[in-house]
C-alpha cells in the first residue's frame, strides 16, 4: 500500500465516525458495505418485516441482509399494527412506487379464524436502504428502549404460495365453494 493510500484511509477512518457513517476496514482486496439505495428488491426474498415507527420499516431478507424503507410520509397504525400486506403490479419485485397497506385486527375472528384482519391505511414506500448488521442492532436497541425494555417480535414471515386451481365438476359447471352450516343446538 502505497504512502498516500495510507494517509488517505488515516483521514477517511477520521471522518467518517464524524459524519455518522460506520467506518469499514479497507484493505486492497476488502468491500466497502454498499449503502447505495435501491427502488426494488425482490419480494420472494423478502423473510419478514418490522415496522420501527409510523415511517419506518425493516425488511429483513433470506440472505440475512436488511432494507430500511423511510416513507414519503406517515402511516398511521404501522407500528402499533406491525402487519403490511402488498400487491405486486405485474413484477416479482416490490419497488418505491408501489404502496403497501397495514392490516388491522377487527372486532371479530381474533385467533386466526377467517377475517381476522381488515384493511388500514394505505401509504406509499420509499426507497430501500441497505443496513449493516451495527445499525440493525442499534435499531433494534433502540426499539427496545422506546418499549421500556419489552421487545415486541411479531413479525410475520412471508412466503410465495400457488393457489391450486378449481377442477371443474363432472357436469361442467364450477364448483360451488364449500359452505359449513352450524351445528344444530338442543337448547330450548
Amino acid at each position: 500500500m502505497t504512502r498516500a493510500s495510507k494517509l488517505t484511509l488515516a483521514v477517511a477512518a477520521c471522518v467518517l465516525p464524524l459524519l455518522g457513517l460506520p467506518a469499514f476496514a479497507q484493505e486492497d482486496d476488502e468491500a466497502v458495505f454498499d449503502r447505495t439505495p435501491r427502488d426494488c428488491i425482490l419480494a420472494s426474498s423478502i423473510d419478514q418485516t418490522d415496522a420501527i415507527d409510523d415511517q419506518n420499516i425493516l425488511f429483513h431478507m433470506r440472505d440475512r441482509g436488511v432494507f430500511r424503507n423511510h416513507l414519503p410520509r406517515k402511516c398511521p397504525g404501522l407500528e402499533r399494527e406491525n402487519r403490511i400486506s402488498y400487491k405486486l403490479q405485474g413484477t416479482r419485485r416490490l419497488c418505491s412506487t408501489d404502496t403497501i397497506t397495514v392490516l388491522e385486527e377487527s372486532g371479530f375472528g381474533v385467533g386466526g379464524g377467517l377475517g381476522a384482519f381488515r384493511d388500514g391505511f394505505t401509504c406509499r414506500l420509499g426507497e430501500f436502504v441497505p443496513l449493516s448488521p451495527e445499525e440493525v442492532e442499534e435499531l433494534e436497541q433502540q426499539e427496545d428502549e422506546g418499549r421500556g425494555g419489552r421487545r415486541r417480535r411479531n413479525t410475520i414471515e412471508t412466503s410465495e404460495v400457488e393457489l391450486p386451481n378449481p377442477e371443474p365438476s363432472s357436469d361442467g359447471e364450477e364448483p360451488a365453494a364449500a359452505e359449513s352450516q352450524p351445528e344444530d343446538d338442543d337448547r330450548d
